[in-house]
């Protein structure tokens, strides 16, 4: 008999999404010398831990996951085949419609000239002001659009959308934090 010792794609791909999911209670707990719910720093460490547990989720269930930027936070949503439509991630670690308070703002630009004419047009769509009734919805007390989409896609394969997501407070102009993402999924933090 041929003893093999190791471990399969599967063992190795579950401890993965178990340390996402372990790496993302931590960073929700974690607390610095200030607020941590005004500081830039606090919300841009949440948004890749975020990023990267769903880049690790959509490796391992096979499933196309996106994110919508809006000026109030992002929406983490993935692709529903049989109803053909973007829906919003809800889960234990990412809890799909995410907000920031007053005091924080954020800014993402898509990586590339191809993806800069993109999002020229998605910004000039966004800004159309008629909305069909029939696509609104009610969600937690607002009114919101019923269909999401995305301007970033994180692919089951592993790829990702490049693109920067600035996070800054509007107590300390000064103080700016970035999240660079490349498109096979590499997530950098810079402090501006």
């Amino acid at each position: 008999m041929h003893n093999v010792k190791g471990f399969t794609l599967l063992e190795v791909m579950l401890v993965l999404v178990l340390m996402g999911m372990i790496s993302v209670g931590v960073v929700m707990t974690l607390t610095s010398s200030g607020n941590t719910a005004q500081s830039s720093q606090w919300h841009a460490q949440r948004f890749s831990t975020l990023l990267q547990l769903a880049q690790d989720q959509a490796l391992i269930l096979n499933t196309e996951f996106g994110i919508e930027f809006n000026e109030q936070g992002y929406t983490f949503a993935f692709y529903n085949f049989s109803k053909r439509q973007w829906q919003p991630l809800v889960n234990s670690q990412i809890n799909g419609y995410i907000t920031f308070p007053d005091n924080i703002s954020a800014e993402y630009n898509l990586v590339g000239n191809v993806w800069g004419e993109l999002e020229q047009a998605q910004k000039k769509a966004d800004s159309d002001t008629f909305v069909e009734q029939s696509y609104l919805v009610n969600i937690d007390g607002q009114t919101r659009q019923s269909s999401i989409n995305p301007h970033v896609f994180i692919m089951s394969s592993g790829e990702v959308t490049p693109f920067s997501y600035q996070f800054s407070s509007t107590e300390n102009v000064s103080r700016k934090v970035t999240v660079k993402v490349g498109m096979s999924g590499q997530v950098e933090l810079t402090n501006e």
